[in-house]
């Protein structure tokens, strides 16, 4: 019995989808994923150069009209920075300074707000919100390390130290994108958001107060579940 009502139901929904394509509706919930990169920089440390990593998730949109709509999801963002560290060997011997990245995995949801300035198939929208980031590890990685191996072996050439940093972090976004509705619930987007950071990120007391500002970019699509039926205008 349980089998077959299972069935029913996703027989129910994939009827219900495929009418969906066939009336012309203007849909009021969307759902998507999407997948980028992350051009991370920090504000706080002397001396750093950006960090590239990925980015990718899904969101949900709730659309009242099609100039407004209000947005959240689930992501996954690396942030981070490069920095010059000393290494030594285990003879302890100088091997120099040399460029490291200090990777953060976060858990990103965002809640925010979106402007549409048109009612095309192309169009051109704004975004903006708030942040929540929970941190999920910390590590460092040196890629020169393993060139240099002569005298002896380092000691930490990749090391974890997510203790040392705050797990939950906050912060603001504006940003902005493109859409193409190839069908009324079917949508490609491309858009690029500026992460500002508003909290120290160290869990304990250092003289530095690093805030993250990385700016991500992403391509996904949404497809939309017909709420609401009517033509368009």
């Amino acid at each position: 019995m349980r089998k077959k009502l299972l069935i029913l139901v996703i027989l129910s929904a994939l009827v219900l989808n495929t009418y969906a394509w066939k009336v012309k509706t203007d849909s009021t919930f969307y759902a998507g994923a999407w997948g980028g990169a992350s051009y991370a920089k920090i504000m706080g440390y002397p001396n750093t150069t950006p960090l590239m990593g990925s980015a990718f998730g899904v969101k949900f949109w709730l659309q009242p009209n099609r100039e407004f709509s209000f947005s959240t999801g689930i992501g996954f963002i690396q942030k981070g920075y490069v920095a010059q560290v000393t290494y030594v060997n285990t003879n302890d011997v100088l091997i120099g300074e040399l460029d490291t990245d200090f990777k953060f995995k976060y858990l990103n949801i965002p809640l925010g707000v979106n402007y549409n300035l048109g009612r095309n198939k192309f169009n051109i929208y704004l975004s903006a919100g708030i942040d929540i980031d929970i941190l999920l590890k910390q590590s460092l990685y040196c890629p020169e390390v393993s060139s240099l191996l002569k005298d002896g072996e380092f000691v930490n050439i990749n090391w974890e130290n997510t203790e040392y940093y705050k797990k939950l972090n906050f912060g603001v976004y504006i940003g902005g994108g493109v859409e193409y509705r190839f069908k009324p619930n079917f949508i490609v987007f491309a858009d690029v958001k500026y992460m500002h950071g508003i909290n120290n990120i160290y869990n304990v007391d250092v003289d530095y107060h690093p805030k993250h500002r990385p700016l991500v970019f992403g391509l996904g699509i949404r497809i939309g579940i017909p709420v609401t039926y009517g033509y368009y205008d």
